[in-house]
């Protein structure tokens, strides 16, 4: 058996750690062995300890307070910390975008040209980011149904030209509907809800219906982390999974949880985006391993019953 491949020097910089992908994916990097600077605009650790279970374990995390929209504090912080790549994840969502557009784009868009132009600085650091599906066209339009995604597929752009004029790597992954607990937030958290409902006895009526790509939250932190650590050229965009399920499937898997599951979905049917591709992802990870859906479920219920019998 070969020896497994060493970690890379130096700690992985991880922004939007307070959120619940940013909570995954710090937990999965501590339980791989790596080092994390993990920043935020707030310190709130409540969806990592949900995560982690074990309290203690958040004290092996060096946690900063980090506005992304300050660019002299993004780049000094990479300058201090010389991480081998930054990951990138802080983002106002769909809701919050829509209340304020203003603060959307700086956010979702000055604050990721800011982490690129860190990158740059400090010597063409990869960066991998957050894209998302919200991000593909859909529709009568043919684009992006909201200006979360407008923002988002403005910040592949930037991306791309930060690899073409300045040398900096990136890897834009587009999640769809990313579930798992500590998902409270954004339109799509309602399927997270619905599964907490039926752990804790609930009914609960699901907002839409339609045909989404259902990913647990831990392989999409998994994919994140290995793209971090693989990433060394080109300005790459990838989707996560391409595989469709119907909410009646998640709506099985909920029942083969939970038996006596009360949830219901409203007669409103909401378009998905037009075709999935992970190509570039699978140049430079393989065909990634995703949990099924009803083990995935099963895995959300259980926790949910953890933190509800503590």
């Amino acid at each position: 058996m070969s020896p497994p491949d060493p970690l890379p020097d130096g700690p992985l910089l991880l922004t939007g750690a307070a959120g619940f992908l940013g909570a995954w994916v710090a937990r999965r990097a501590l339980q791989q062995g790596r080092q994390v600077v993990a920043c935020d605009l707030g310190l709130d650790r409540r969806r990592f300890l949900q995560i982690a279970e074990r309290p203690e374990v958040a004290e092996r995390i060096d946690w900063r307070q980090l506005d992304v929209t300050d660019a002299d504090a993004v780049a000094a912080l990479v300058a201090e910390t010389r991480p081998y790549a930054l990951l990138h994840l802080a983002a106002l969502q769909i809701p919050a975008c829509a209340a304020n557009p203003a603060l959307g784009a700086r956010v979702n868009l000055e604050g990721h040209i800011n982490v690129l132009e860190a990158a740059r600085q400090a010597g063409g650091i990869p960066v991998v980011y957050a894209s998302s599906a919200a991000a593909k066209p859909r529709g009568p339009d043919k684009a992006p149904a909201n200006l979360y995604g407008i923002y988002k597929q403005a910040g592949e752009g930037v991306s791309r030209l930060y690899w073409r004029d300045h040398g900096v790597p990136s890897m834009g992954l587009r999640p769809y509907v990313v579930y798992g607990i500590g998902r409270d937030q954004g339109e799509t958290s309602a399927f997270t809800a619905a599964m907490q409902a039926a752990a804790e006895g609930r009914p609960f009526e699901l907002p839409f219906g339609g045909r989404f790509c259902f990913q647990y939250a831990a392989d999409v932190a998994d994919l994140f982390l290995g793209c971090a650590e693989a990433l060394r050229e080109g300005a790459h965009v990838s989707d996560v999974s391409g595989e469709l399920n119907a909410v009646a499937d998640l709506q099985a898997a909920i029942a083969s949880a939970v038996p006596e599951a009360r949830i219901a979905v409203k007669a409103v049917e909401r378009p998905g985006p037009d075709g999935f591709d992970t190509t570039p992802l699978e140049a430079l990870l393989g065909p990634p391993a995703m949990t099924s859906l009803t083990r995935g479920v099963a895995e959300t219920v259980a926790a949910f019953r953890r933190l509800a019998a503590q």
